[in-house]
């Protein structure tokens, strides 16, 4: 089965179990019952700041919505890749999210929500645990909310154990 698919895959089935298992709640004004939920074509993914901790970078994965009021909610999944194909490289990121409530995210024409998509610099580990190699950028994907899209962000993973994180998409553009 091609990568990518099972990627969406996925994503489908993980937002699908948060929804079908847990209280949703509206995080703005706009009544997340009148809007519907957004759809691929209106979501856009980019790249925003990046910050450093001890021992992981975090960069912010922005989702903007580029038309009609709508709503989406979850945990984004991140492949990180190589090649002009973009072959998946090492384990998907890692959900630190896991019992936490997610919000439903009401956006209008232009809104912006975002993920902190963490880095562990791979000298933590042994490299023979690791097995450090360079990623060419990731796929982002959000169950049916955002299609898998590529981002540029040369990044290096391990491949024999996540050493990438991902977490509930929160308000605004920087992550937190």
């Amino acid at each position: 089965m091609n990568k990518v698919k099972l990627l969406v895959m996925r994503s489908v089935v993980a937002c699908g179990l948060i929804a079908g298992g847990l209280l949703v709640v509206a995080t703005s004004t706009a009544s997340a019952t009148s809007a519907k939920s957004c759809v691929s074509t209106q979501i856009a993914v980019s790249r925003g700041a990046a910050q450093g901790t001890a021992g992981t970078n975090y960069y912010a994965l922005v989702f903007t919505n580029t038309r009609a009021v709508c709503t989406l909610f979850g945990v984004p999944a991140v492949q990180p890749v190589i090649g002009p194909t973009h072959r998946s490289l090492g384990p998907l990121a890692r959900n630190e999210s896991m019992g936490q409530m997610p919000a439903m995210h009401t956006l209008a024409k232009g809104q912006s929500v975002s993920v902190a998509f963490g880095v562990v610099d791979t000298g933590n580990f042994a490299t023979a645990t690791c097995g450090p190699r360079k990623a060419r950028g990731v796929i982002v994907t959000l169950g049916s909310f955002v299609r898998p899209t590529y981002l540029n962000l040369p990044i290096t993973v391990c491949t024999k154990l996540a050493s990438t994180t991902t977490r509930l998409v929160a308000p605004g553009v920087t992550g937190a």
